[in-house]
């Protein structure tokens, strides 16, 4: 889709006509139907419908939220729930990899 468009731009362009950008408000949803035609994986398949906001499971809401920075989880090590204990030694875990690593590059 996104090919044509651009492909659409580039020979109005050549062609002289004028390209106008329509200005377009991200912090608020249009009165109609949400359009889920990005979400059409097969030609056949039929475009999915929005489902109500009471039919989602709740651990989907909070995949939103923003996670804790390893600063704050550093704060905070004694009051951490199981999940951001993991989370915590991952990034741990992953800077000592990176520094292990760059240790090993330097002659």
């Amino acid at each position: 889709m996104l090919r044509r468009v651009a492909t659409f731009a580039r020979m109005a362009k050549k062609k002289g006509a004028k390209t106008t950008k329509a200005a377009v408000n991200n912090g608020e949803l249009g009165a109609g139907p949400l359009n889920m035609s990005c979400f059409q994986l097969m030609a056949k398949d039929e475009v999915p419908k929005a489902l109500p906001d009471e039919e989602y499971p709740d651990w989907m809401w909070k995949l939103a939220e923003p996670r804790m920075t390893i600063t704050d989880l550093e704060t905070n090590y004694d009051n951490l729930s199981m999940d951001e204990l993991v989370q915590y030694f991952r990034w741990k875990r992953r800077e000592q990899l990176r520094e292990t690593n760059a240790d090993s590059l330097r002659f």
